[in-house]
């Protein structure tokens, strides 16, 4: 990944260059003033966000039509210039769900709607209330009453492999689901019990986990990717799985005998 450095001063900024290249083996590249190499920070995460919007509404758009995202993603993706994304639950960090505010108050300030950076923002904001729509119903539809219904979220970060739960769609995505009375807990392994918010239940041990209705993979980590499926699904009380992420093989769980579901994917009651 290129290294930007920005400064006023096109003759201090080639001397920061040179500092910074005996830090790193990246590339390190002067762009002129301050504001380039700020802004160049700041479109790098408006377009992966406004990315992700495109597939996460298609992932709202394709089961109406009786059609896996994953599906027609994989398809296109046959194509050389298409550039592929995965729907999931939501985003979230602290630079890819912030930094398009930034975008679109300078673009304000200017007179610029900037109306694509804040449809696209919207999308991912509201995609967890979307998910958890389709999990009410999953639920719904086996017969768990929303005030009984047991969700046990594996993963509780933004992103895999790392114990960062900030800005994680996890949170809003539990919110939702416990307005609707339905108990939430979690098992994260990088993350500790003061890191989950008040009111969700932490388990500690996977191996206790009993009694749910419905696992929810909230975060790729491989710990929870990797998990006994067969020896998590002999303890569940309604034996509802939703890949949050897209990772899992939805066949091969549906011949374990789970009730498998994903975003973006035909409900399988």
């Amino acid at each position: 990944m290129a290294r930007v450095i920005g400064c006023s001063n096109p003759e201090v900024g080639e001397s920061l260059v040179h500092l910074y290249r005996r830090l790193t083996s990246e590339d390190v590249r002067y762009v002129g003033k301050v504001e380039v190499a700020e802004a160049t920070k700041v479109i790098e995460n408006v377009q992966r966000d406004i990315n992700i919007a495109l597939v996460n509404e298609l992932a709202q758009i394709f089961p109406e039509l009786d059609l896996d995202v994953e599906d027609v993603l994989s398809s296109a993706a046959t194509k050389w210039n298409f550039h592929r994304y995965t729907p999931g639950i939501g985003v979230g960090g602290h630079c890819i769900p912030v930094d398009p505010y930034y975008m679109m108050q300078r673009a304000q300030e200017v007179g610029v709607p900037a109306e694509l950076i804040t449809a696209a923002r919207a999308v991912n904001r509201m995609m967890p209330k979307h998910v958890s729509g389709v999990l009410r119903d999953l639920l719904y539809q086996s017969g768990v009453a929303a005030g009984e219904g047991r969700v046990l979220f594996l993963g509780w970060s933004y992103k895999a492999g790392v114990g960062d739960a900030r800005e994680t769609p996890a949170e809003p995505l539990s919110e939702n689901l416990k307005d609707a009375g339905i108990s939430i807990s979690t098992w994260d392994p990088y993350l500790a019990a003061s890191d989950i918010p008040e009111g969700i239940e932490v388990i500690e041990d996977l191996s206790s986990a009993s009694g749910f209705d419905m696992v929810v993979l909230a975060t790729a980590h491989k710990e929870c990717v990797e998990i006994d499926w067969s020896a998590l699904l002999g303890r569940m009380r309604t034996p509802i799985l939703y890949d949050g992420r897209r990772v899992l093989d939805l066949d091969a769980m549906q011949a374990m005998g789970w009730k498998a579901n994903a975003v973006g994917s035909p409900a399988q009651y």
